[in-house]
């Protein structure tokens, strides 16, 4: 049996753990960086758990909107380029909601509670 290896995301948590733990014990001028060091692991640790599907997501989000795309730069390029040159009403309304849903996945890794908000 293969000895269990915890992957980035939990030991960024952990490191994130460990910090706010002696944050208690670190001398007042440095609690802010603590507290800081703490909030990117676990936003490191979002990232690296939730951010592949999310880039997987957008680029079939923005696919479905703009046809085949290599990758996600082509998407976003492709689809910058359409709402440039003037886009139909419905495309436009699409891809706003299209937009919205990419930007709460985001905003579930980089600031989560934040995803509420509808666009409307």
């Amino acid at each position: 049996m293969a000895q269990y290896r915890p992957d980035a995301a939990t030991l960024l948590r952990a490191v994130a753990d460990v910090l706010d733990d002696v944050l208690d014990d670190v001398p007042s001028d440095k609690r802010h960086r603590v507290r800081v060091a703490a909030h990117l692991s676990r936003l490191v640790a979002r990232e690296a758990e939730l951010g592949p599907a999310a880039a997987d997501d957008e680029i079939e989000a923005l696919a479905e909107l703009v046809g085949p795309v290599d990758d996600l730069d082509d998407a976003t390029a492709r689809l910058a380029d359409r709402l440039r040159s003037g886009a139909d009403d419905a495309f436009t309304a699409d891809a706003w909601h299209a937009l919205v849903e990419i930007t709460r996945r985001d905003l579930a890794i980089a600031k989560p509670g934040h995803t509420e908000w509808t666009g409307q």
